[in-house]
């Protein structure tokens, strides 16, 4: 009798996703004119996406924590941006 093994696919965790949303976000800002348009719910999934994997760490159900943090990171850094860019840019 063989044991079983577990197959070579690697499963995507919610901190996988939530940094390639992370980095989107922060690619997308350095679009001009459209970029805070596209950037903004790009950032916000990076957020959500970063603390479930932060929390499914914390459960052990999730490997590692590194990809959720920098993810969330990198979505809360493009939304600050974002934010930024509309006040400065807003006239009185």
């Amino acid at each position: 009798m063989q044991a079983e093994r577990p197959s070579g696919r690697r499963r995507y965790t919610a901190g996988d996703y939530s940094l390639t949303f992370g980095l989107a976000a922060v690619a997308c800002i350095a679009i001009p004119g459209i970029g805070d348009i596209i950037a903004t719910p790009v950032a916000v999934a990076a957020i959500t996406l970063g603390l479930v994997g932060i929390w499914r760490w914390d459960l052990g159900l999730a490997p590692t924590v590194l990809p959720a943090a920098v993810g969330a990171s990198l979505g809360a850094l493009s939304l600050f941006a974002v934010v930024l860019m509309l006040i400065v840019t807003a006239e009185a």
